[in-house]
């Protein structure tokens, strides 16, 4: 495991790509998906190092609920900020805040949650998280990181 702690979220800034965008110019709202992933990779870098076998103990999504707030479009600066709200003995509540820059302001264009499981996917069933996880992320803490505007 990684000794550096981690920081209780983590910013994340996806490249928007001509793929994401749909026939009116907009990301297309499934694309939030795949840039929530990547957010989670960047967030749980700092828990598991490269030594992780992610096939023997890794993690499925349950669930993913996503409001969307504002477009996306090609040029914005966009930025995903992701935390963990909390964990139980298997699953996990990911929550996500996707923020674009117009005329030099940051507005919310999306509020996301995701539940987690910790999964073995050699023998195809869910398992308790391992502790070093735990640990690392009670160390860090959960819920709303400071600075983001409740809205």
């Amino acid at each position: 495991m990684n000794s550096t702690p981690i920081r209780s979220f983590q910013r994340y800034s996806p490249e928007i790509r001509f793929a994401d965008i749909d026939a009116v110019g907009m990301v297309n709202n499934a694309v939030f998906l795949t840039y929530f992933e990547q957010s989670r990779i960047h967030f749980f870098q700092g828990i598991a190092n490269k030594s992780w076998n992610w096939n023997d103990a890794g993690m499925v999504v349950a669930r993913h609920e996503i409001n969307y707030m504002l477009p996306v479009k090609m040029n914005d600066e966009m930025e995903i900020w992701t935390w963990m709200e909390s964990i139980g003995s298997k699953s996990l509540n990911a929550e996500y805040e996707v923020r674009v820059k117009h005329k030099g302001q940051w507005h919310v264009a999306a509020k996301a949650k995701s539940v987690l499981v910790a999964f073995d996917h050699v023998n195809g069933q869910s398992i308790p998280w391992p502790k070093l996880w735990v640990h690392s992320l009670e160390d860090v803490g959960f819920g709303r990181p400071e600075g983001l505007a409740v809205d």
